[in-house]
């Protein structure tokens, strides 16, 4: 979890002196404190995530309300940003206590205080922060391995499902078009039964990185199983699909993966038709392929 802690605070004074008793308690822990005395300074500042892991505010400052800040710490940023408002007042200020907390700060804390005090809340904000940056970062990561097939890079499978029922319902909507490919790897089984699993996997990781270095930036890639790949090619009919098979079979054919060993590639091809669905099209597109590998030459076929 240390890449997610900064120990960077942000803090928002009237005047240096303020400034410099605080940071002389927090370097203390570790953290490494950033001034702010003026509304122009404030309006520079561009808070990037994980940039500072608090912000500490003189409540008396006239040049931010504390809305403004609360706003600040939240709006480039994932997660808010904690926010400590320190009030100097020799009296008790309701009303701002009131204020700061309806805006939304963390924490509100009244002068004198004793350092360890401080250092204490500090350290108990920070914490949470980084329990909530670790729990994104672990959605996220799962989130990525929904959506990213872990060998080859492309798109998941379940991904691509998804995927091709949107299109399935775009075409219907807006009376486009829409052509799915079938590709086989065909030769891979004979590779791994040579040289083992291990090389097999690193060719289809090989192959797979230059499958969609080919394709257009509007086409979607997809690993769908083994040495297969679907690919999802919108506003393209069939005439322009066999077009994109022969320009896949040119690049990808005279590509090495493996010394002296070149692709052998066979696809199915098959067009999205009204009231279609994802289970029809990859159906149609196997039996495409599956007509495809039967051939000598050409190894393409539309279903």
């Amino acid at each position: 979890m240390i890449f997610m802690i900064s120990k960077q605070i942000l803090i928002i004074e009237i005047n240096e002196k303020n400034f410099k008793t605080l940071e002389s308690v927090l370097q203390k822990e570790g953290y490494t404190c950033t001034p702010i005395y003026d509304v122009e300074s404030l309006k520079k500042l561009d808070l990037k995530e994980n940039d500072y892991d608090m912000i500490i505010v003189n409540a008396h400052v006239s040049y931010v309300k504390a809305e403004d800040v609360v706003k600040c710490s939240q709006s480039t940023t994932a997660l808010k940003i904690p926010v400590i408002y320190i009030d100097s007042a020799k009296e008790h200020d309701r009303k701002l206590l009131d204020e700061s907390f309806k805006a939304g700060v963390s924490d509100y804390m009244k002068k004198p205080f004793d350092s360890k005090e401080i250092i204490a809340r500090v350290n108990y904000h920070c914490q949470q922060l980084y329990k909530l940056r670790e729990y994104k970062l672990r959605v996220d990561k799962l989130g990525q391995l929904a959506t990213i097939d872990q060998l080859s890079k492309l798109t998941s499978k379940m991904h691509m499902q998804a995927i091709l029922k949107h299109q399935i319902n775009y075409c219907k909507r807006y009376k486009t078009n829409a052509t799915v490919i079938y590709l086989s790897l065909i030769n891979i089984n004979k590779l791994i039964a040579v040289f083992g699993l291990e090389k097999g996997e690193k060719i289809i990781a090989k192959f797979a990185k230059n499958l969609k270095s080919t394709i257009r930036e509007s086409d979607v890639v997809s690993r769908w199983a083994g040495s297969e790949f679907v690919l999802l090619l919108p506003n393209t009919n069939a005439k322009a699909g066999e077009l994109m098979v022969k320009k896949l079979k040119q690049k990808l054919s005279n590509i090495e993966i493996m010394s002296n060993t070149m692709p052998e590639l066979a696809f199915g091809m098959t067009e999205v038709v009204d009231d279609d669905t994802v289970e029809e099209i990859i159906s149609r597109a196997q039996y495409a392929l599956k007509e495809a590998k039967k051939q000598t030459y050409g190894k393409m076929h539309l279903a």
